[in-house]
């Protein structure tokens, strides 16, 4: 892949991190919430997927598109995962760009889409909220695999206190399957809970039944 960053590279291509404990398979449909410039879709690009990916950044997109070849091509979508509908000023620092971007909602996503999601995976800082809170579910309703980053910034969008209690409904829903790993691929399942202060974020890879 052409202009992919190091550290994007790391994650999808040598820790392998969205999918430890789930994976893709032939004839799913995925959906990537914050695809970047696509190495999840060409980490799976030899299997016979329906794919489409969402992300905010426009040379992000470029750059994923600049990867194609062949016939292939995935549905890609220029916008920000958010609670409501907006217009917002984002910054990436993979480009030293600022771009304003319009936003969409996991609930008109999923109308628009119109078909159940075998594999969603998410990278969306944050954003994360606008799903496995606000919408949790339709998110169970929809999903059968997942794969995604937690983050615990204590923002002011998802403070840390309710990502916790995120996390606990997760444990505590009998029909969520999942497994918690660190950024660097180790398996932190068990530690985690009692030691949960100490992370700004860690993987999940779970399973809806």
């Amino acid at each position: 892949m052409k202009n992919i960053h190091d550290s994007t590279y790391k994650e999808i291509f040598e820790i392998n991190q969205y999918q430890q404990s789930v994976e893709v398979n032939d004839g799913d449909f995925v959906l990537d919430l914050g695809c970047s410039q696509g190495p999840f879709y060409f980490k799976n690009y030899d299997k016979d997927i329906v794919y489409v990916g969402v992300d905010a950044s426009v040379n992000c997109i470029n750059d994923f598109y600049n990867n194609l070849e062949g016939e292939r091509q995935p549905l890609i979508i220029n916008a920000f995962v958010s609670e409501s509908l907006q217009v917002q000023d984002f910054s990436w620092s993979f480009y030293d760009e600022h771009q304003k971007v319009s936003s969409i909602t996991f609930p008109s996503l999923l109308k628009f889409l119109n078909r159940k999601i075998d594999f969603l995976k998410f990278d969306i800082e944050s954003y994360e909220k606008t799903f496995l809170v606000t919408h949790y579910d339709l998110f169970k309703k929809n999903v059968k695999k997942f794969a995604g980053e937690i983050h615990f910034c204590g923002n002011d969008f998802f403070p840390r206190n309710e990502v916790y209690d995120m996390m606990d409904k997760l444990k505590n829903d009998a029909s969520v399957n999942f497994k918690i790993y660190s950024i660097d691929g180790y398996d932190i399942s068990e530690y985690f809970w009692g030691n949960r202060d100490y992370y700004t974020e860690v993987i999940i890879n779970g399973t809806i039944v």
